[in-house]
C-alpha cells in the first residue's frame, strides 16, 4: 500500500465507481437523508453563481446545531483541509501525533514542513494515550494532533487527558466521529492552546460534496479565515449542510441504529473467535493472527466485491489489522457470512 492511501478506494481505472460493497470507508448507511437528495435537485441551477463567502446559512445551521459562536467557527471542504490550513497558519515547531492515526495528520505536517514525531501507542493497553508520558517530552512550541472517536482503534479518550496535553503544548482535536457517539465534545473547551474540528461528510454520508468546520479561539479564526480560499465550501455543500443540520431528530436515529448494529458485528466477531477492539464509532479494528491471515481475508472478500481497509500503511499497525466499518444489518450480515466461510469456522 502507498503511504498515504485512504479507504473508498471504489473507482475503476476509468473513473467509474464499480459494484463494491464497500467497508472500508466509515460512511452512515442512513444517509444521506432524502431531504438531502431534495435540496441538492432543488438547487442544482444555483450553481452559476458563486457560493456565498459568509456561507451564512449553514454558518447558522452549525450555530444552531452544536451551540458554537458563529466568531469561532472556520468552515471547511471537509475535516482535512483544516490540517493543512491551521499548520500552515501556526508552523509549530513540532507536530506530535499519537499513533496509529489518520495518516493526514502527517501529511500535512510535512506539507508545511513541520517535523513530526509519532507517539507510539499499544495494542495492549487499547491504544489508550499516556498522558504523563507524552507531557515529557512535549513543549509549549509543539502541536498534539488527535481524534476523539480514534481512526482507526475506536479510542476515545476523555476530555481531562486532552486538558491536561493541552497544558505542555497546543492541541488539534479531531472529532469527525464524535456525532455517532454520546461523547462529549470539546467544543466547549476551545482556548489558545485547544482547537477542535468536526467533519460532516461521515454521518451524514456526504463525502463527495466535502463539508466540515473548525472551532477555533476567536484570533484564530480571523486568521485562518483570512488564509482559507473564500469559496471553500461549495454552494450544494452549504445548501446540503444546512438542511442536514436542521435535521434534529437524524442523529438521535443514528445513534440508536448504531448501538444495535455494534452488539450484532462485535458478537458475531467473538463467534468467529476474531480480535477485535471495542468500538466507539461506525468502524471496527481487528487483529488476526498473521499479516498472511489478513492478506487471505482482503483476497477472498475482493473476489466477492467487498472491501474493507487494510492498516498496514498506519504508523504503529502491520498488515495483521484490518478494519471494517459498520454498515446496514443486511450489508453486514454479507460480510460477516462471507468472513465466516473465508476462516472456515
Amino acid at each position: 500500500m502507498e503511504r498515504f492511501e485512504h479507504g473508498g478506494q471504489v473507482y475503476d481505472a476509468a473513473g467509474n465507481v464499480g459494484d463494491w460493497l464497500d467497508f472500508s470507508a466509515n460512511i452512515n448507511p442512513l444517509a444521506p437523508s432524502e431531504k438531502i437528495f431534495q435540496t441538492l435537485s432543488e438547487n442544482l441551477r444555483g450553481i452559476v453563481h458563486y457560493p456565498d463567502t459568509r456561507a451564512a446559512e449553514l454558518t447558522a445551521a452549525v450555530t444552531n446545531r452544536y451551540g458554537v459562536p458563529a466568531d469561532n467557527l472556520v468552515l471547511l471542504n471537509g475535516a482535512a483541509e483544516f490540517f493543512y490550513l491551521y499548520l500552515f497558519i501556526t508552523r509549530p515547531a513540532r507536530v506530535v501525533i499519537p499513533a496509529p492515526a489518520f495518516s493526514e495528520y502527517e501529511r500535512a505536517a510535512r506539507a508545511a514542513a513541520c517535523p513530526v514525531k509519532h507517539f507510539i501507542t499499544d495494542a495492549a493497553d487499547g491504544f489508550d494515550i499516556d498522558v504523563d508520558t507524552l507531557k515529557k517530552i512535549l513543549s509549549p512550541a509543539d502541536c498534539v494532533m488527535l481524534a476523539r472517536p480514534n481512526n482507526p482503534t475506536g479510542n476515545l479518550p476523555p476530555p481531562e487527558k486532552i486538558l491536561q496535553l493541552a497544558e505542555n503544548s497546543r492541541v488539534v482535536v479531531d472529532e469527525s466521529f464524535i456525532d455517532f457517539t454520546d461523547a462529549p465534545s470539546l467544543k466547549n473547551f476551545v482556548s489558545e492552546k485547544i482547537s477542535v474540528v468536526h467533519s460532516l461528510t461521515k454521518v451524514f454520508a456526504i463525502p463527495g460534496l466535502r463539508l466540515g468546520f473548525a472551532v477555533v479561539e476567536k484570533n484564530l479564526a480571523r486568521r485562518l479565515n483570512a488564509a482559507k480560499d473564500v469559496w471553500n465550501v461549495n454552494f450544494l455543500a452549504q445548501k446540503a449542510g444546512a438542511v442536514a443540520l436542521a435535521d434534529e431528530d437524524f442523529l438521535r436515529r443514528t445513534r440508536a441504529w448504531l448501538i444495535e448494529e455494534q452488539k450484532f458485528f462485535t458478537q458475531r466477531l467473538m463467534n468467529l473467535r476474531v480480535k477485535f477492539f471495542p468500538p466507539s464509532a461506525n468502524f471496527v479494528l481487528m487483529k488476526f493472527p498473521t499479516p498472511a491471515v489478513a492478506e487471505k481475508i482482503l483476497s477472498g472478500l475482493r473476489r466477492e466485491r467487498i472491501l474493507i481497509r487494510h492498516c498496514a500503511n498506519f504508523v504503529g499497525l502491520d498488515g495483521s489489522y484490518l478494519r471494517a466499518a459498520i454498515r446496514s444489518r443486511a450489508e453486514n450480515l454479507r460480510l460477516l457470512d462471507v468472513l465466516e466461510k473465508i476462516l472456515e469456522v
